[in-house]
């Protein structure tokens, strides 16, 4: 009986046409347009599907030479970008948003142009070793 139940709950999933949710879900990516060896912002929702805590890591792309975390800050009525060294903890359920003027992602050294229509490969790591893929299509804003 249990058996049936899970092909009946598999069949309707593959009628559905819709992939299964994954763990870690990234949503939303868009990067700015850049020039080769230029310097770019991407943005997106990472979403933690999950029941526990998960933990981005690091972050990179194989067209650039350095991706990092950062956040715009207001100090002394001056917008200040400061680099975010911590891991960011993100609790079950819970999304991480990057966006402008907040937290996002600063991808520096680009070895190629970067124009709308064009793609940002992305590679997230989390401290449980899992790696998660993303592309961030390229836009103005």
């Amino acid at each position: 009986m249990r058996r049936l139940i899970f092909l009946s709950v598999v069949l309707a999933s593959a009628c559905t046409g819709r992939a299964p949710i994954p763990p870690i879900e990234v949503r939303d990516a868009w990067a700015r347009p850049a020039d080769s060896a230029g310097t770019t912002a991407a943005y997106f929702v990472i979403v933690n599907h999950e029941t526990a805590p998960v933990t981005l890591s690091t972050e990179s792309s194989p067209i650039a030479e350095s991706v990092a975390l950062h956040e715009t800050m207001e100090m002394s009525g001056m917008v200040h970008m400061l680099p975010l060294d911590a891991p960011q903890a993100i609790a079950p359920g819970d999304s991480l948003i990057l966006k402008g003027g907040s937290k996002h992602l600063m991808v520096s050294g680009l070895k190629r142009r970067l124009a709308a229509g064009d793609s940002l490969p992305l590679v997230l790591n989390f401290s449980d070793g899992r790696v998660v893929h993303a592309a961030a299509v390229i836009r103005a804003p």
